[in-house]
């Protein structure tokens, strides 16, 4: 489909692009000296972007798919086009993807932690009952212990 004017994109992009190029106007300034089969290049790599923008969500940003954002920003370098707006978001989503495996690892951390203070508190429990039985086995011993005349004579005995 024909991009105003400038050449033709994919279809699904131009919706990506007039969005853009409406808020930059810059964008196709500073591309209407190249020639035709540049910029419809340069037009459709930046639809590609926006759409992957528009589509991925942070959950899918898989190694592959972080791989695929960065060649596409880098390509669009290639194209000497002010991104500097873009660059800013493009950045975060790379930072959102590290919070997304920082969150998860996190998360892991907390179910193994929970199942510790679990087991812990099952052997807690454990070592409650057998310090009352010993509370128990005390209190009689020292009943046993008290009936003894503790003042009578060991002596020995006699023939």
């Amino acid at each position: 489909m024909d991009f105003r004017g400038l050449g033709h994109v994919e279809k699904t992009f131009v919706p990506f692009l007039e969005e853009v190029c409406s808020s930059y106007p810059s964008l196709i300034e500073c591309q209407k000296k190249r020639s035709r089969a540049f910029i419809q290049s340069t037009f459709t790599t930046l639809g590609r972007l926006l759409q992957f923008l528009k589509k991925t969500k942070v959950k899918d940003m898989t190694p592959d798919a972080c791989q695929r954002l960065q060649l596409l920003r880098e390509e669009l370098e290639t194209f000497k086009f002010d991104l500097a707006w873009l660059e800013l978001h493009v950045e975060s989503v790379f930072g959102m993807k590290k919070n997304v495996g920082k969150v998860k690892r996190l998360r892991g951390d907390v179910v193994v932690l929970e199942e510790e203070i679990k087991m812990r508190r099952t052997i807690l429990a454990a070592a409650e009952v057998d310090l009352e039985v010993a509370k128990r086995d005390l209190a009689k011993a020292e009943v046993e212990f008290n009936k003894i005349n503790t003042n009578a004579e060991l002596a020995y005995p006699l023939a």
